[in-house]
């Protein structure tokens, strides 16, 4: 848990945020994201928890494919017991973070949480193997992750992909685009650069020279 840092280019991870704007009060929910949002003047007075994949459901209590690409006021979801008002980015993540722990939550699906890490590490299997893997058919799986993460497991594994490219394009700077592409399992360059402009909404280029405005998480794949 901690603060959400102001970004001009924010990925998708895979992820839902429950963030406070500390001059307004204003609380809201960030969905999971299928692509890119750029955002020109971000606050930088905000509290925010960001819950990995399928870590959100228990404490909101409503499928997260409800939410993907959407940002919802938490009063239009009935979450009173978040409602913080305004005040200053440290005591309100404080708050935030008392009230989530204080909520009678359930588990989350250790399914999810295993076919997450999976399919966000280094080399993801493939998802008909993983459901096989894990017990479930591939469609009982799709219908989980809408369930709890609120994209495909397919589309996890390319989110995962994206941030983990843009990661290794910045961090050596010297490497072709197309040895990158092999290394990260993409078919060929074109392929990730198509991948690049649906996802991120800019090429592989663009990316490795915006480090600063577009950051990836490397926390998401480095514990998976």
């Amino acid at each position: 848990m901690g603060p959400r840092s102001a970004a001009a280019h924010v990925l998708p991870d895979g992820c839902i945020d429950v963030i406070i704007d500390a001059d307004s009060g204003a609380a809201r929910v960030v969905g999971t994201m299928t692509r890119a949002v750029v955002h020109d003047s971000p606050s930088s007075r905000l509290a925010a928890v960001r819950f990995r994949p399928g870590g959100a459901r228990p404490f909101l209590r409503l499928d997260s494919a409800e939410l993907t690409d959407r940002v919802v006021e938490l009063a239009a979801l009935g979450a009173r017991w978040l409602e913080l008002g305004a005040g200053e980015p440290e005591r309100l993540l404080g708050a935030l973070a008392h009230a989530l722990l204080a909520r009678d939550a359930r588990a989350v699906d250790l399914r999810v949480r295993v076919a997450s890490r999976r399919l966000l590490s280094a080399k993801p299997p493939r998802v008909a193997a993983l459901a096989r893997e894990l017990g479930v058919s591939r469609q009982q799986l799709g219908r989980l992750f809408r369930e709890h993460v609120g994209l495909t497991p397919k589309e996890l594994a390319r989110v995962g992909r994206l941030q983990q490219a843009i990661d290794r394009l910045q961090q050596a700077p010297t490497l072709s685009l197309a040895a990158a592409a092999a290394e990260l399992g993409y078919y060929d360059q074109a392929h990730m650069t198509a991948d690049f402009r649906e996802l991120a909404g800019v090429t592989p280029l663009v990316a490795r020279r915006a480090r600063g405005s577009i950051s990836p998480i490397r926390s998401l794949w480095l514990e998976a």
